[in-house]
Parts: C-alpha cells; structure tokens; sequence
C-alpha cells in the first residue's frame, strides 16, 4: 500500500528560495501525538506538583499525631500502672481487714492476681487503644469488686463495734478489790462458798457507773445482795450491781458505758459499803476481770 505523503514549503520572507519538506501522513500524526503529550504534561505537572506538596504536608502531619499519640499512649500507660499499685495496696489492706473481722474476701484476692502491667511503646496506636480498654474494663472491675468488700467489711465492722460497746470493759466503780471471783470463805457463816462476782470497796455514795452499752431490766431490793440493778447489754451480756445505796436510773432505760446507774451503800447482806458486780453470759456466772480491758484492771 502506498503511503501518502505531505510537502510542506517553508517560505521566508527575505527574498531566498523557499524550501519543500516532505513528510508522511504517519510522520504527522506522531508528531501531534508528541505535541499532544508534551502539552498535556505541561498542563499536568502543576497540578502534579500541588498534590505532591499536599501529601507530603499530610504524611508529615500524621506523623507528627501518630507521635503525639504514642506519647499520650504512654502517659495513659503510666497512670493505668499508678491506679494497679494503688488498687493493689487496697486490695491488700482490704484482705488484712477482712481476715481481722472474719470476713470472706474471696472476690478482691481473685481480681488482685490480675491487671499485670504492659508496655505499648512497641503497640501502634490502634492496638495501643485497644490495650488500654481492656485494662480500664479490668481496672472498673477490681474497683467495684474492692467496694463490694468494703461494704462487706463496714457491715462486719459495725458488728463488731456494736459488740465492743456492749461489752463489760471497764469496771463500774472506783476502788478496792475485796473479794474476787472464785471459792472464798463466808465472811459471815465462815464457811467455804464461791463467791460469784467481785466485791469492790469505796466510800458510801461513790458513783457507780456502766460498764457497756445496754438496757435497765430490773431495779429493787434482791436478797442479800440488798439494792440492785440488772443490765442487759445483748448478746446474752447482764451485768448485777448489789448493796447499792440509791439508784440513778430507771427500767427500760438505756444507758452508755459510764453513764452514772447508782451509788455504793450497804445494803443486803453486807459488811460495809462496797459494790458486789457480777458478770453473767448465758445465764452463766463469769469472772469480770477477764471482759475488763489490760488498762482498765488498775484501780
């Protein structure tokens, strides 16, 4: 097949001879194609040049977050490894409470082996979040577990302070110990009998107080142990004070530890003023001495 060709006459405007060029068909539409190119190149390269300029601001960018965020990482780090020392020192406190009131503290010592620490320096940020969820979500746990305890613990504790404040720890009266607790002889038959309570010596009229918390069930003469006053401090607790001389309370009564129940005297059967002080548990006669607090036993 021939191929067509194209003469292009360049004439000058100087007089000179002009010239002819001959070119083909196909020697022209590769030129346009190159012309078409280059043109589009020219247009292109700008708008090439912005957008390389604006990836490269956004990459930098990112970096400089992606940075920033691992720091933040790594301060949420140290603050979630603060909260587990001080939650563990909780925890610990926790378990020593509960084992000094008798609790069950199964929940906190299970929670506390938990929570081991981590390192999110080598994590990237997405890992890093997720890391961090999970230990909050474990730390949200032990805390509300360590509170459980606690209000386990404040119950116990109330119990325990109830019991405490009902408890004959303290004697009721200033003075001397006369009789004790135990096997005696009669200071009037002479005989070998036991002696129930404790007999303590003070001066007519001296104060004779309660030794715990409790209610006034009784009040009046009561044999030979002349005027008396019976508490009930709970916990199957009564106390009974005799040879009292007047009386400074009233049945159904409650009363505190010290409060003023009555005075010494000589009533009943009795060979001067003093205060016969009995301690029953049960219905079952105690020695006192062994309910009254080291600091209190010296008159």
């Amino acid at each position: 097949m021939n191929k067509k060709f194209y003469t292009i006459m360049i004439v000058p405007h100087a007089a000179a001879k002009f010239r002819r060029v001959k070119v083909s068909k196909n020697f022209l539409v590769a030129a346009g194609c190159v012309l078409g190119l280059v043109f589009t190149a020219g247009l292109m390269f700008p708008h090439y040049l912005l957008r390389s300029s604006q990836l490269t601001a956004n990459l930098q960018r990112l970096a400089q977050e992606n940075s920033e965020l691992k720091r933040t990482n790594e301060k949420f780090d140290e603050s979630l490894a603060d909260l587990r020392s001080r939650l563990a020192e909780f925890e610990t406190k926790a378990t020593k409470f509960a084992m000094m009131a008798g609790v069950e503290d199964s929940s906190a010592q299970q929670l506390a082996a938990g929570g081991s620490s981590f390192d999110l320096k080598g994590l990237s940020p997405k890992a890093s979040q997720a890391v961090i969820e999970a230990e909050i979500g474990t730390l949200k746990e032990r805390s509300g577990a360590l509170q459980d305890t606690f209000r386990v613990l404040d119950v116990a504790f109330q119990k325990q302070a109830l019991l405490l404040s009902s408890t004959p720890s303290i004697y009721p009266v200033h003075g001397l110990l006369g009789n004790g607790y135990g096997w005696r002889r009669d200071p009037f038959t002479g005989m070998r009998d036991f002696h129930q309570g404790l007999d303590l010596v003070a001066p007519l009229g001296t104060k004779v107080v309660a030794p715990a918390d409790g209610i006034v069930t009784k009040i009046g003469p009561s044999g030979g142990f002349g005027n008396s006053v019976f508490i009930s401090h709970g916990y199957g607790i009564i106390t009974r004070y005799g040879h009292l001389a007047n009386y400074n309370v009233k049945v159904g009564q409650r009363v505190k530890r010290g409060d003023v129940i009555a005075t010494v005297g000589s009533t009943g059967r009795s060979t001067g003023p003093h205060l016969h002080y009995e301690l029953l548990v049960h219905q079952r006669n105690v020695d006192p001495i062994k309910y009254i607090l080291e600091e209190y036993r010296a008159f």
